[in-house]
């Protein structure tokens, strides 16, 4: 139960500060030094995450293969632990990050010449597409009576996780490569690091009590690895905007002023 509060509380937590980022940007009439692989990876995770989770909840035929594959942790449908509430704040997110994408494309004239989606960002879409794609035939073709559409959504789910792992790395290069933190709300990283932290008392509860079997751990949550790393990379921004790059002007030219300039 523990587990199951504080991820809504994150993910409520998490939808706060992207408005808080969406308000700001919106007031600026301008995205500049925010990336935007930042943004398509997190899109990316989060459309994993209900793919998967759907399929968890609502597939019969996957619900099945979870009931002959551990039939002492999961026996029926309601066994199956896929948290309505997180799913629906996860559509919520997933809504939040479209909305930020379309402002990243409304206000494209204001970003600098280092904004954009990156060969890296694309290349690692890639990859990781790749990886599902060969781990799905690999095993289905090396042992085709045991591999199941379970088996992909599993390497679906962990995939996803890995990518949520490094989605504020970008975020974190552009605020090197611009040599400031312009365009970032400070209550938005503010309130990612308390819905991650709030996340990080929930998984720390739950281990020391042994409130809830592993089993029975929300396949829709984050991980406390997936959390840890976001956590570092925000701790890294703050880090930057408070210290390194504190007081500092945007220096590189917008894509209006260099079209300007060329004309």
């Amino acid at each position: 139960m523990i587990l199951l509060v504080t991820q809504l509380v994150g993910n409520l937590l998490s939808i706060m500060a992207l408005l808080y980022q969406r308000r700001y940007n919106k007031l600026h009439k301008s995205i500049y030094g925010l990336s935007y692989d930042t943004a398509v990876l997190n899109i990316a995770r989060l459309s994993v995450d209900l793919y998967a989770s759907f399929n968890y909840k609502f597939n019969i035929y996957v619900n099945k293969q979870l009931y002959a594959k551990f039939p002492l942790f999961y026996k029926d449908w309601d066994d199956i632990p896929v948290s309505m509430t997180l799913l629906i704040t996860n559509i919520c997110l997933l809504v939040a990050y479209l909305s930020i994408w379309k402002q990243l494309m409304l206000y494209r004239a204001t970003s600098h010449t280092h904004q954009g989606v990156s060969m890296i960002c694309i290349v690692t879409l890639t990859v990781f597409l790749g990886l599902v794609g060969t781990a799905t035939f690999y095993f289905y073709h090396v042992d085709p009576h045991h591999f199941t559409y379970l088996d992909h959504l599993n390497i679906m789910w962990v995939m996803g996780n890995m990518v949520g792992m490094v989605t504020l790395c970008p975020q974190i290069c552009i605020n090197w490569m611009g040599k400031c933190c312009s365009g970032i709300s400070s209550r938005y990283i503010l309130t990612l690091i308390i819905a991650d932290c709030v996340r990080w008392i929930g998984y720390t509860i739950t281990a020391m009590k042994e409130s809830v079997e592993y089993w029975n751990w929300p396949f829709n949550s984050i991980p406390i690895v997936t959390t840890s790393a976001e956590l570092l990379c925000l701790v890294v921004i703050l880090y930057q905007a408070q210290f390194v790059y504190r007081g500092h002007k945007p220096t590189l030219p917008r894509i209006s002023e260099k079209s300007t300039a060329l004309v």
